[in-house]
This record gives C-alpha cells, sequence and structure tokens, in this order.
C-alpha cells in the first residue's frame, strides 16, 4: 500500500543542451572603389554580429553576420584607413525539442584571424569564431511535502528556495541620431566602434519589467585634415518595458543582456560634410524572475505499524541570494617589448575569457584581457602590437549557503591610457560586472512511501519501553526508527528541546 501523499512543486531553470558550434571565415577581400590602396597592414578584425536565434523542434539555428574589418596605412597619405565588410553565415546544430518555451542563449568567442594582402587591393583573410549555445527551459521539480499512512512517521527539512516565474529573452533596438561635436573635424571613414551596455535599474511591477540603462558607443574616425585618428563617445541612455507574464513587486530578477550588432550609418550635414552619425544597436535581455518560497520536504520515514519502504530521488532546487550590477577599474602597465612607443594613435582592450567564483563576500573575477594598440614606432613608423594580460577584479555581493555558485558577465565599458616609458604604458580599463550569486541545494528526498500490510509490526514482540544509552550529539530520529517510537515521544519522555542529544546519558525510549 503507497501512502497518501501531497505534492508540491517548484520551478527552475534546466540546462537541455549545451555546446560549440565553429565557424570558419574564408573569404577573398577587395577594397571598394573608395577606399585607397593598402600600403601597410596593421590589423583584421573579426566580429560576429548575431541576426536572429531560433529553437526548431529538431535543431538549434543561429543567423548573423561575421563582419571583417581592415586596419591599413593607405599608399598615399600614410594615413590609417579601414575598410570592412559583412559576411552573413547560418549556424544549425541538430537538437532533439520536445519541450515547449526553450531559450537560446548565445555567446561568441573569436578563435583566430589572419590577414595577408595579395595585392594593395585584394587581401586573403582566414579565420574562424565559435558559438557557445545553450538551450534552457523552465523545468517543474515534483516532491511531497506530507504523506498519511498508518502509523507513519516523516522526517522533513524545510528550506527557502528561489521559485522560477518566467524566464524570457526579450530582444530590443537601441537608435540614436548623433553628431560631432563642436571642432572636431568631419568624418573620412570609421577605423573603430565599440558599444557596451550597461544596467542601472531593474525593476517588476504587474506582468512588466523596466530596465534602465546607458549604451557607451565608442567611435575612432580619420579625417582628411589630420594624421592623427579622432576619438568620440557617446553615452545613449536607454528605458525598456518588457511585457513579462506572471511577475510582480514581490519578484527578483536576473538580468544578463548582449548587445548582437551595431551598424552605423553616417549622413552629411547642410555643408555636405560628414559630421552626422545614425547608431543602432541591437541587444537582448535575458530575463530569470523568481518568488521566494518556504517548502518543506521528506527526507526520511517509516512506520510504527507496517515494514515500510521509501523510493528516494535527487532535487537540485536553487536560491538567488543577491545580483549586483557594478563598474571596477583596472590598471595594469604593459610591456610592448621591441615596439618602442613615440605616440599612440588607438588603444583597445577587450575580455577574451573570464571565470567567476564566490568567496569571502565578493564575486572574484579572473581572465585575459587583450591589449590591442596601433602606436608610432620612430624605427617602424605606424604599427600595431598586441598584448594579452590577466585581469581579476572582486565586487562585493553577500551571500550565505553551503554551495555557493558565481553567475558573471564582465565586458570593457571604456579605456584609457598613460605612457610611462619608450615601450611601457599604463591602461586603465572600466569593466562593467554582471553577477548573481545562487545557493545551490542538492537533496535527496524522499519520493514516494510505501506499507506493506502483509508484514505488521507486533506489539507483543516488543517491550513498552527500552532504556538506551545515548551518545552526544545522536540524532533523536535514529533512536525512534530503531526502536519503533517517535521523535516527540523521546523528546517528552527526556525533557529534550532540540533534535539531537547534547550530553551523553540514558533515555526512556517508549513504543
Amino acid at each position: 500500500m503507497e501512502c497518501k501523499a501531497t505534492g508540491e512543486s517548484v520551478f527552475a531553470k534546466e540546462v537541455l543542451f549545451e555546446g560549440n558550434c565553429e565557424q570558419a571565415v574564408d573569404v577573398d577581400f577587395t577594397l571598394p572603389d573608395y577606399c585607397p590602396d593598402i600600403g601597410k597592414l596593421l590589423k583584421c578584425r573579426l566580429e560576429p554580429m548575431i541576426t536572429s536565434r531560433e529553437v526548431n523542434f529538431d535543431s538549434l539555428v543561429v543567423e548573423g553576420n561575421a563582419r571583417i574589418s581592415v586596419i591599413y596605412l593607405d599608399d598615399r597619405d600614410k594615413k590609417i584607413r579601414c575598410c570592412d565588410r559583412n559576411y552573413p553565415f547560418k549556424a544549425s546544430v541538430p537538437y532533439d525539442n520536445t519541450t515547449e518555451n526553450v531559450r537560446l542563449l548565445v555567446d561568441t568567442h573569436v578563435d583566430y584571424v589572419n590577414c595577408r594582402a595579395v595585392s594593395q587591393r585584394k587581401l586573403d583573410i582566414h579565420g574562424a569564431f565559435t558559438l557557445h549555445l545553450t538551450a534552457v527551459c523552465a523545468k517543474a521539480m515534483d516532491f511531497i511535502s506530507d504523506a498519511q499512512g498508518e502509523g507513519l512517521r516523516l522526517r522533513k527539512c524545510s528550506r527557502d528556495v528561489s521559485d522560477l516565474v518566467s524566464f524570457a529573452q526579450c530582444g530590443f533596438d537601441i537608435s540614436e541620431a548623433m553628431e560631432l561635436g563642436e571642432g572636431k573635424p568631419p568624418i573620412s571613414s570609421i577605423i573603430r566602434t565599440d558599444v557596451a551596455l550597461c544596467l542601472e535599474e531593474c525593476k517588476a511591477i504587474a506582468n512588466k519589467l523596466i530596465v534602465k540603462g546607458n549604451a557607451i558607443f565608442g567611435m575612432v574616425y580619420c579625417t582628411e585634415q589630420g594624421d592623427e585618428p579622432e576619438h568620440m563617445e557617446y553615452l545613449i541612455p536607454f528605458n525598456q518595458f518588457f511585457d513579462v507574464a506572471g511577475i510582480d513587486e514581490s519578484c527578483v530578477i536576473d538580468l544578463k543582456m548582449n548587445c548582437d550588432s551595431v551598424e552605423v550609418s553616417l549622413r552629411t550635414d547642410a555643408d555636405g560634410e560628414y559630421r552626422r552619425i545614425d547608431v543602432d544597436i541591437r541587444a537582448v535581455a535575458n530575463i530569470a524572475a523568481y518568488r521566494d518560497k518556504h517548502v518543506e520536504w521528506i527526507t526520511d520515514a517509516y512506520s510504527v505499524a507496517y515494514e515500510s519502504n521509501c523510493r528516494r530521488k535527487q532535487l537540485k532546487p536553487e536560491r538567488l541570494c543577491s545580483t549586483v550590477y557594478d563598474t571596477v577599474l583596472f590598471k595594469q602597465t604593459v610591456d610592448t617589448g621591441d615596439v618602442k612607443i613615440d605616440g599612440i594613435c588607438d588603444l583597445w582592450c577587450s575580455v577574451m575569457d573570464s571565470r567567476s567564483s564566490w568567496r569571502d563576500g565578493k564575486t572574484v573575477t579572473t581572465g585575459n584581457l587583450a591589449v590591442c594598440m596601433i602606436v608610432r614606432d620612430p624605427r617602424q613608423g605606424v604599427t600595431y602590437t598586441e598584448k594579452n594580460v590577466r585581469f581579476d577584479c572582486a565586487v562585493a555581493q553577500p551571500a550565505e549557503g553551503q554551495i555557493l555558485r558565481s553567475e558573471c558577465r564582465v565586458h570593457v565599458k571604456s579605456c584609457s591610457y598613460t605612457i610611462t616609458g619608450d615601450n611601457k604604458v599604463e591602461i586603465q580599463v572600466e569593466l562593467c560586472v554582471n553577477a548573481s550569486v545562487y545557493e545551490e541545494m542538492p537533496t535527496r528526498l524522499v519520493d514516494a512511501v510505501e506499507l506493506d500490510e502483509s508484514r505488521p509490526k507486533s506489539a507483543e514482540s516488543r517491550p513498552a519501553a527500552v532504556l538506551y544509552f545515548a551518545e552526544s550529539g545522536e540524532e533523536l530520529w535514529d533512536i525512534a526508527r530503531e526502536y519503533n517510537s517517535s521523535v516527540e515521544a523521546i523528546r517528552e519522555d527526556n525533557d529534550i528541546d532540540g533534535d539531537s542529544v547534547t550530553d551523553s546519558r540514558l533515555l526512556i525510549v517508549t513504543a
């Protein structure tokens, strides 16, 4: 006979698929007619941009563009130039999908890119980037919180867990029309652009999420008037409302944002000069909304009337302890080795990889930062050099629990530099940190209790009471189960308040 049980559920994120998909880039790149001839190659950049992600019944599909930007010195004026072009890609990974409302998370990583000038107008480019795909859904974790049966005794554990209310993925656009600042020369061509999304506020109301932040748009461009590139930075505030069913003010939110792509268009002013810029940023918000829930589940059970058997299963609920959005300043002196620095034309940084953990009240992230520099060397002229440096950053994030896991995204907000020697430069990098700390609670619990009515426990075969010498720290539950009693009876008969024996002593155990 199976006992009558009361069931409950909590929801959590479940990873259905996680894997990598490598995309090769092999192209012959020819400069358009409006670009001057190549005198010296400096840097070839590869930037994967996502335009769509789909979860089909048999595959995961990601589409986008691989943007190739070739930075070079022109053959005539020895100015820094850039020419870029988008190459569409489509990646499909086999996936047997039988679950509804699956969200596809995509991270990109550039593996390498090599560029060789075949002529002054033609380039041979080979590279590769990796798409890291994660298919996630909301999964119900069912358990029994109570059970009834003849002579049944239950051992319960109560915990505060995070119940996943909604797991949503919302795309949004940030568009802005801008003009060059007063005194800035007009744009001849854009050398480089960067975007950083910095979250400032995330607030849940009835079925909606309000997200406020800033897009930091940086641009480096060349002019016809001078030899040095011009640098501009714009702060683009955004305020987004997302429809997220089921959430309200009681929810806690874990929000991670990605910049999928950025498009920049130049427009002329009344004088016919390129002084106006249209910026279109495509971003995606991955939203996990939780509500705190106090639950009880059964960790052990027995019957004083019949022999019993417990079926068990493993449960892995989580509790979102805290989230933090912060900016950390990282400083490091970079040695350029054989490259001597007479001046720096451009310097930018990007996070190559990172790993986060929680310790001592902080989320600590370590990783590699690529420091990319176009410098003026007194012997080589304008040249490109790149150095990798280790970085670490920490943000205060209070959390409690036995098993704590940190999920963190780090990206570069801005960077500046100071030349400190012939081959040394100190970089100051502002890093945007978006971190969440979860307590993991793996628990082996009782899924069902079966009473064997053919094997009753006879009252005549056991004494009404026994004297038992208990060691300090011994659990009352173990004693009660051994002698077919109950924890409550042992407490009452021996004047004990807790769940274990504090001092070695003799106990009366009644059946």
